[in-house]
């Protein structure tokens, strides 16, 4: 879903002014097109589709690697930095860090630089950042030279996540906490799936709303998100946990009271 948007952003005003998106949310389970699912579960494919449809936004092309910083608003952005850093899965550079000053019109794009290529199934880490280092974007893309490298993430381990969570509080209808995941471990965490459920029945909550989802955490790196769901009185406070869980990591739940 991500790539679909990142395609049109890379052809933007050259032979894309649009992008129309069929059956947006189907009337059953389903592995592809939706962006969210019947019962309102917000999929993957939500998040790939906002970071795809940033009003600021860097990505870059899966085949050659140039790196493209893109504005949507109104207003030109001056003095932008974009940077790109090459990662083997324990968070390790492969190379120095690429850096590169654009300045982007409005409603236009910019390139910036070509990736360096690392070996083997690695990581590229890209940042757009303002000119006083306000980070304005951040996508994360794994590479291989072949397919069968992406194995590789099967039998990753050394990632370790730990949750710490406010308080939940009350208000305009709505039950609302943050929560901070952290990656403490000595490997890559990909695509981390914050679920939030009832720790009364183990069943999760929806319709929830998620700040951010499917994160990539480096080791040592930690991110923080707001996480919402209706006070419904379907359950309490008390009751809501959150579990954690990345590709090939262990499940981890922030359960109440810790």
């Amino acid at each position: 879903m991500r790539a679909l948007f990142e395609a049109w952003n890379a052809n933007l005003w050259k032979d894309a002014s649009g992008l129309l998106l069929w059956m947006s949310n189907p009337a059953w389970h389903s592995t592809v097109w939706q962006t969210y699912d019947y019962d309102l579960d917000v999929n993957g494919s939500y998040y790939g589709a906002r970071s795809g449809c940033e009003a600021l936004h860097v990505q870059a092309d899966p085949r050659s690697g140039d790196v493209l910083a893109v504005n949507h608003t109104a207003d030109a952005l001056h003095g932008a930095v974009v940077t790109a850093e090459a990662l083997d899965l324990s968070g390790r550079r492969l190379a120095a860090p690429q850096r590169q000053t654009v300045d982007v019109p409005a409603s236009a794009t910019a390139p910036a630089f070509t990736a360096t290529a690392g070996s083997g199934v690695h990581l590229l880490r890209l940042r757009l950042s303002a000119s006083d280092g306000t980070v304005l974007s951040e996508n994360t893309y794994w590479r291989s030279d072949k397919p069968a490298d992406l194995q590789a993430l099967n039998t990753l381990s050394g990632a370790d996540l730990r949750l710490t969570r406010s308080r939940v509080t009350a208000r305009d209808g709505r039950l609302t906490s943050v929560l901070t995941v952290r990656n403490a471990g000595t490997a890559v965490a990909p695509m981390v799936r914050l679920s939030l459920r009832s720790h009364r029945t183990k069943q999760r909550v929806l319709p929830a709303r998620y700040s951010e989802n499917y994160l990539w955490l480096l080791p040592g790196e930690q991110r923080t998100v707001t996480l919402s769901c209706p006070d419904t009185g379907a359950w309490t406070a008390g009751e809501l946990e959150v579990t954690a869980q990345g590709y090939g990591t262990a499940a981890v739940s922030d359960r109440p009271g810790n």
